[in-house]
């Protein structure tokens, strides 16, 4: 299904956010904090990783008003390469795939991480708790919010009342809720099917690297002694 994307002029305020670094020595998701400040409500996903110089791709969700009305319209971007340096490669490295800053509808920023799409759960302005008829509720978005619905049931099953539970429970004690059976996270089944090329590359480089081993191997016993030969 082919999202929505960011109007032109956001997306390049964003991208144009991001490349002015100069002696700037904050990090690029710091700097792209700063441009969606004027939005109410956003979110941003570790879309991709690289590790061939330790490179960022952010997915960027905003939510803006529209004229004369207090509901909001989502939008959705993936923005450019960003170089973050091993430290930040490494403090988000378990988080492929899930939102790792957000703005939710009480204003607060939110550096923690969390599957995409669970902040707007649980809250009646965007959907409604549905029975699914065997005594378990699951949310469900309404129609205008068809985007959010994607991000989080596009793969996998729905969020019963009890994974929502589970991610309020995890928040208070300060933890990273990674999905009811971990399917989120650079580990789970979810990101395996919605950042397949992240895996690609991954097993290239499992696959180079035992090639490399296996010549190597190679190399140092083709022209050495024979044990017990004479």
């Amino acid at each position: 299904m082919r999202r929505p994307r960011c109007p032109a002029a956001a997306l390049l305020g964003m991208l144009a956010i991001l490349a002015t670094v100069g002696c700037d020595t904050t990090t690029p998701l710091e700097r792209l904090q700063s441009e969606l400040e004027q939005y109410p409500e956003y979110s941003v996903t570790l879309q991709d990783m690289r590790e061939d110089g330790y490179f960022h791709q952010y997915g960027v969700v905003i939510g803006e008003p529209q004229t004369g009305s207090d509901d909001l319209v989502f939008r959705d971007s993936i923005l450019d390469w960003q170089e973050v340096g091993r430290a930040t490669y490494d403090q988000y490295r378990p988080h492929l795939g899930m939102v790792i800053l957000s703005k939710g509808a009480d204003g607060i920023v939110d550096r923690n991480q969390h599957p995409p799409g669970y902040q707007q759960v649980g809250n009646e302005r965007y959907g409604q708790w549905r029975d699914d008829g065997g005594g378990r509720s699951f949310w469900v978005f309404y129609g205008q919010y068809a985007l959010l619905s994607h991000m989080i049931g596009g793969f996998g099953r729905p969020i019963y009342r009890n994974d929502w539970t589970g991610y309020q429970t995890a928040r208070g004690r300060g933890q990273t809720y990674y999905g009811p059976g971990g399917e989120y996270g650079s580990n789970g089944s979810v990101t395996r099917q919605t950042n397949p090329n992240f895996f690609r590359r991954q097993q290239a480089r499992q696959a180079a690297s035992s090639r490399s081993f296996g010549e190597r191997v190679s190399g140092r016993t083709s022209g050495g002694t024979r044990f017990g030969g004479k």
